[in-house]
């Protein structure tokens, strides 16, 4: 009996063993069974809205010096030379201009000896008859005062006093008929004078154009024809700008979709926060603002041009430098936020009790990192990171917990990483 009595506290004791075996079993098979999904926490944070773009460091104005005569031009400067307001950049030969201004230098001196009293014989003539006249007005007074006494003593006719009077008459008329012709002369040299001068002007000034000044303290960036080149009116013949830091902006080309998100400066002085990334430095963030919206679209690429101007110009800065740029649309700094790849078919998931549940959300403001969930969701949810197209409300799912901030840098693309760094 007591034999008998072991073998069945064996064989139970076996059993037993054999039940919880498999029980553990089957829970290990069933967590296996069960997928597995990347999730991380709901959390507290800022959250900035903004829109990519590429852009070039570049001056402000860049301007294009031409020539403004036509001729063999001999360039002064070279490129990179950095040259001040007026300075002499090239010369334009042209034989025919310093001929214009010698031909117009010589045509005023003539007439200015034609218009002076001195030397004009012209006047010259013209006084001397008046000066004959008056002589022949004054015989004519004293042959009238003659007649006149004759007439007194009956010595002569009233016929003969007449005759007398008439050529006295005759005689002022020429004196004052000469004296005009003087004055309306005088007028017509002095004019003539007027118009030599102005003459001489314009040919020195055509001679002028022919040298090419600087019109700003700048720096040469562009010297596309060599000395000794024929060249037109109106050719190109350098580019000039001013690059010292202060006067250089990050010009962006902005995609036409992402227009509507600019904001040109406001009458208020505000303005639109940008933040920048150069390849030259791509460890360091710099901040600007939008300074200027270009209202024409390249009609190629259909970007249109934004000029950003810097908070604080780098001495390091240099135009042609490249690089990347976030437009802030808005910002929130204590926002509900998820990793914005949680955000699936303008939903998410979430992870309660083991099962999966598809709450329903208002979502606010979007980063490449980061979604504000306005409501609908807690601190300290679970949302789901991974694809989620394949599994369905009510599931249960094996979790895998990812921290906050490594979620939110899952979404952004290795090559585009610094152009974020400053909205982490």
């Amino acid at each position: 009996m007591r034999r008998m009595a072991g073998k069945s506290l064996a064989r139970w004791m076996i059993t037993a063993a054999c039940v919880i075996g498999a029980a553990a079993l089957g829970g290990g098979v069933w967590r296996y069974l069960q997928p597995c999904v990347d999730v991380t926490r709901v959390v507290e944070g800022p959250v900035v809205e903004a829109f990519y773009a590429t852009g070039t460091v570049s001056a402000q104005h860049e301007y294009s010096v031409r020539s403004n005569t036509a001729g063999i031009v001999s360039v002064l400067v070279d490129k990179g030379w950095v040259v001040h307001k007026d300075q002499v950049l090239a010369v334009v030969g042209n034989s025919d201009l310093q001929f214009g201004v010698d031909q117009a230098t010589a045509e005023l001196h003539r007439k200015e000896l034609l218009a002076d009293d001195k030397t004009s014989p012209v006047l010259s003539e013209l006084r001397a008859k008046i000066q004959a006249s008056d002589d022949m007005l004054q015989i004519a007074l004293k042959d009238e005062k003659r007649v006149t006494g004759l007439l007194e003593h009956g010595a002569t006719s009233q016929n003969d006093l007449d005759q007398s009077m008439n050529r006295v008459k005759t005689m002022w008329s020429d004196v004052e008929s000469y004296k005009s012709q003087l004055a309306a002369r005088r007028i017509d040299l002095e004019k003539d004078v007027d118009v030599a001068k102005a003459a001489l002007a314009s040919a020195q000034w055509n001679l002028d154009q022919a040298t090419i000044r600087s019109p700003i303290d700048g720096t040469v960036l562009d010297w596309p024809i060599s000395n000794g080149t024929r060249v037109a009116i109106n050719d190109h013949v350098l580019q000039l700008a001013d690059v010292t830091p202060k006067h250089l902006v990050m010009r962006a080309q902005v995609d036409e979709e992402d227009k509507n998100k600019l904001r040109p400066p406001g009458a208020d002085g505000s303005r639109q926060v940008v933040k920048m990334t150069l390849y030259a430095y791509p460890d360091e963030v710099l901040s600007g603002t939008v300074d200027k919206v270009y209202d024409k679209a390249d009609p190629d690429r259909r970007t249109y041009e934004v000029d950003v101007q810097f908070d604080r110009p780098d001495p390091r800065l240099a135009a042609g430098m490249t690089g990347e740029l976030n437009f802030v649309v808005a910002q929130r700094q204590n926002a509900t936020i998820v990793p914005s790849q949680a955000v699936q078919g303008g939903g998410v998931t979430v992870v309660r009790d083991g099962r999966l549940e598809r709450p329903s959300v208002v979502i606010g403001l979007k980063s490449v990192e980061r979604t504000e969930i306005v409501r609908g969701l807690q601190l300290g949810d679970l949302v789901v990171i991974s694809p989620t197209l394949d599994l369905q409300a009510g599931q249960r799912v094996a979790v895998h917990l990812v921290d906050p901030l490594a979620a939110a840098a899952l979404n952004t693309p290795k090559e585009d990483a610094s152009a974020f760094r400053g909205f982490r």
